[in-house]
């Protein structure tokens, strides 16, 4: 598949020889050997175009990329399933940290980053010809980066999507930087198809039936929670949820505030700490509080819900079903 290009055209005008010179004694036929030339020649342009192609990361930096990747380093787990869904894993050859996880394949793939620092050494090690970095790491990686680039491999970074449609345009902006466009479109065409089935089933829901739901990105003292104007704030709205946070951003609240929202449903949003989901139960300030009287405090997958991939709607499809089963339950 690395070399598909130059094999298609190949095979394009073996074929045009075969159908246009078969019969040395016969008459040629003019009309199909134009038209056939006139195919060669549209389908060489259309595919000659691909490359180079210039691409506006999220520094604003035009990057150009002169042919198709064919040795990558993603530095983000988004970065990486992205690549994999568009059918181009087998050319990841170094993934970001133990965190870069999915899919299975990536658990054998040389890692390039540990305790929050990029192994530049590493990366240029692997000889890649396109380097996926993200925003979110941009600030700590700068340096790091700028040696890579320094060394004459291209780097391209992908925006920290806080959205639906900003993922959407992160993935056609990768499908883009690795030739698979057509690709890139038939998965966001997916994955729109998918959230709208999500959002036909809540909005029967009525305004007094909407579950108040407040999530937990970090436990007590500190609580940090998610607000207005978030993506996870979004994916609440797109299951027919409140978020019990009013304020913007991603605020830290103490024990009282989430008292005095009384949500009806709480999502724990972490993994590091076992049993979660017992010791929000367990906690004896929070008795009162509509969520954990009845039991309705859950967690959830935090790479579905995180990660800014093709798996986000995933991550929706679970927070539906974890707060209305009644209506998204299987």
């Amino acid at each position: 598949m690395r070399k598909w290009n130059i094999n298609f055209i190949a095979i394009i005008l073996l074929l045009f020889t075969l159908l246009t010179g078969c019969g040395t004694n016969a008459e040629p036929n003019t009309k199909n050997s134009e038209g056939n030339k006139e195919q060669v020649t549209e389908e060489q342009t259309t595919e000659e175009a691909a490359y180079p192609v210039t691409i506006i990361d999220a520094t604003g930096k035009d990057v150009e990329i002169k042919e198709e990747p064919e040795r990558i380093v993603s530095l983000m787990p988004s970065n990486t399933e992205i690549v994999f869904s568009l059918d181009k894993g087998n050319d990841v050859v170094g993934a970001s940290t133990e965190y870069d996880n999915y899919p299975e394949e990536v658990n054998e793939i040389e890692k390039v980053a540990a305790n929050f620092e990029l192994n530049v050494e590493k990366v240029l090690s692997l000889e890649p010809d396109l380097v996926l970095a993200h925003g979110t790491n941009l600030a700590t990686w700068e340096s790091g980066l700028k040696q890579i680039e320094d060394s004459g491999v291209t780097v391209l970074v992908i925006e920290d999507a806080q959205s639906f449609e900003s993922v959407y345009e992160t993935i056609e902006t990768i499908g883009q930087a690795l030739g698979k466009s057509d690709k890139a479109s038939e998965l966001i065409e997916n994955m729109q198809a998918q959230l709208a089935e999500i959002t036909e089933k809540s909005a029967e829901i009525a305004d007094d039936q909407k579950k108040a739901v407040f999530v937990e990105l970090q436990p007590a003292p500190e609580i940090f929670t998610t607000g207005q104007g978030t993506f996870m704030n979004e994916m609440l709205e797109k299951v027919g949820a409140i978020n019990t946070v009013t304020e913007d951003g991603y605020p830290t609240l103490n024990e009282e505030a989430v008292i005095e929202s009384n949500p009806d449903v709480i999502i724990v949003n972490y993994s590091y700490i076992e049993n979660a989901v017992d010791q929000v139960l367990q906690r004896s300030a929070w008795n009162e509080v509509t969520a954990v009287k009845e039991a309705q405090v859950y967690q959830v997958n935090e790479d579905l819900v995180s990660r800014s991939g093709p798996r986000i709607i995933e991550g929706v499809e679970e927070l539906a079903k974890t707060i209305y089963p009644e209506i998204y339950g299987e």
